[in-house]
Order: C-alpha cells, then structure tokens, then sequence
C-alpha cells in the first residue's frame, strides 16, 4: 500500500470569488509544496492577487476551500492563519524606528520585551540590516525600506510568506539586486515563498513552479523551464517571453504543417544562403534591426506572409541592415505546437 506524500503548504479547492457579475477567480484547484518557491503570474486582473489575498484571510472566498498545512481555514481571520504577507508599498510605521517596525508583529502576539527585541534584531541581520535598527523608515533607501519589510515578515517565523509584488516599486538594477538576495533569503529560511509578479521574467529567476493566470483561472502550471520552452496555448506563449505564432494559414504556408505552433526568437539562425542540415528555412527581407546591448532584435518580412522576430546573441558577428535579403532557418524540434 503507497504511503501517502507529504501535506502540501497550501491547498485550494474549487476557489471562486465573485465581485458582482465579475468572476474574479475562477475554479481554482492548487497545491504549493511546503518549502517551496511559487510564483503566481499574470498581468492586472487575472485574479492572482485576490487568489493571494484569499490564502491571507483578507478576502472570503465566494465558494471553495483554503487548507493550510492540512487544515481547512477557509472561514478564519488573518490573524489565526500561519501566515504573513509583504507588500509592496511596505507599509512601515513612519513613527516607529527599524527595530520597533520589525518587532511590532511579535509586540501583538504578547512576546516580551527582551525576547522580541532580540528577535528582531535576529531578523535585521538575517537581511544584513542590523546597523540601521535605530533609523526611522524616511532614512532608508528604497531598497532598503523592502527588506525591512521582509524582516517583519519573517521575524514571526510564520510557515507560509506571501508577496504581493513586492520589488515592483524598485529600479531596475535594485529589483535584480532584490531578486538575488530574496531567492537566497528563501533558500536560507526554508519558508514557502508565494510570489505575485506580473513580470515573467522575475517568475522566471525566482521560482521553483509558476501559475500562469488568466481570467481568474491558472492556464499553465509547470517548472519555469516548463512555461518556457513548453507554452500550451498562444496566451502563455505570448505573455512568457516573446513567441513567434503561427496562425493555421500561416503554418501551412511557411512550415507546411497544420495547427498552431510558436518559435522562440532565439531558435532562429539569420544567414545569406546557408541553411544547417535538417533544418527548417525561409526566405524574408529585414524590415528592422534594434540594438539590444546583449544583442540584436532583427524583424524579418517573410516572403510567404507573416513576419518573424529574430534575437541575435552579440556573439554572432552578422552585420544584416534594414532592406537586406536573407534566410532564416531553426530546427524542427524547436516548434511548439499550441493548443
């Protein structure tokens, strides 16, 4: 007789949540393995946040059931669930300093003085911060001010951390710095990690699973390797990375294949005539060429219709410009054929 596997972190059945007439979460089934990295995906309105915001007791479900560590919390308050959550204003006390900001969840559970001090400045070094324990949340640096935030979250050790796009409001370079530093804060901690992110290229670098949503409803579920080479319809195609689609028409005229098939812009070799042996190929004029820094996106007419997006690594020494013939070619085992 097998034995039965261990008790997910979180498990969803049958999730739904109404605002009216509008079905903001659709029929959602899930289960989040207990120290797991999971990233729910998906541009504004695609309910992943209410999805969020139903696990932390902030929203009831209209039907359907939350279990947290094998319990059935669906109709409990926030507070009773092992849960914390960051945000991505922080939401800091701009009257309490560092230390009192982070030991103020410890204060309302009735942890003494010295234990909760001593424990938030446990935190503080846990996101190598302890030296601006004494500073007010108006000294810090944005960057700063976030990892603060997920010392307040973390200091409660609670099972379960869920975060609400939480590096959105950051520049670019410090999202990436932030990204870093939360997946080894993860790693370190063992705390399954909840991440929404309407950027799939953070769900991409952070997640151990991601949850591809779309109208309340989680389209694709897989490894970020899974979501990316392997898309299951047109939508994730298009909203993970960048996907040349090919429409019925357009595969039987330049594939000669019926269906829907998607070709990843970095699967595709640019040349003058020479085509790799067992490859597919076709004939196009370059309509543009953009510098990337790391590389080049050539856009390419294609005689028999549709236009293709080529992404050129810097390596590759091609000098094509704009109104140049040329032949683009790719495997075959790099079409993906859609759903």
């Amino acid at each position: 007789m097998s034995q039965p596997g261990p008790t997910p972190a979180i498990r969803l059945v049958g999730l739904e949540k109404h605002f009216g007439d509008v079905r903001a979460v659709d029929g959602v089934d899930l289960e989040i393995a207990d120290g797991e990295f999971f990233s729910m995906l998906g541009p504004s309105g695609s309910g992943k946040t209410t999805v969020l915001r139903l696990v932390a007791g902030f929203e009831q479900p209209t039907s359907g059931s939350v279990v947290l560590g094998g319990t059935d919390v669906t109709g409990t308050a926030p507070f009773e669930r092992d849960v914390n959550t960051v945000f991505q204003d922080y939401a800091l006390f701009p009257h309490m300093s560092v230390l009192e900001n982070v030991a103020y969840g410890l204060r309302v559970r009735g942890v003494g003085k010295r234990d909760r001090t001593a424990r938030a400045r446990e935190a503080l070094a846990t996101v190598r911060l302890e030296h601006v324990a004494d500073r007010r949340p108006a000294q810090l640096s944005g960057g700063q001010r976030q990892r603060i935030a997920l010392a307040r979250a973390i200091v409660v050790r609670p099972k379960v951390l869920l975060l609400d796009e939480p590096l959105g409001a950051l520049d670019l370079k410090l999202r990436e710095q932030m990204q870093v530093e939360l997946k080894g804060l993860q790693r370190e901690l063992g705390i399954t990690f909840v991440f929404v992110t309407h950027d799939q290229e953070e769900a991409l670098t952070l997640s151990d699973r991601i949850a591809v949503f779309h109208e309340g409803r989680i389209v694709q579920l897989g490894t970020p390797q899974e979501i990316y080479e392997s898309p299951q319809d047109e939508y994730v195609a298009s909203f993970v990375g960048t996907s040349n689609l090919f429409a019925p028409e357009e595969s039987r005229a330049v594939l000669g294949r019926d269906g829907r098939f998607a070709l990843r812009p970095e699967k595709i070799s640019l040349s003058d005539g020479d085509v790799p042996p067992g490859a597919l190929s076709a004939r196009g004029v370059v309509a543009e060429t953009i510098y990337l820094g790391t590389g080049r996106r050539v856009v390419v007419d294609l005689e028999t219709g549709p236009r293709l997006v080529v992404l050129e690594p810097s390596t590759v020494p091609t000098a094509v410009e704009r109104g140049d013939k040329v032949v683009v070619a790719w495997r075959p085992d790099d079409l993906v054929a859609l759903s």
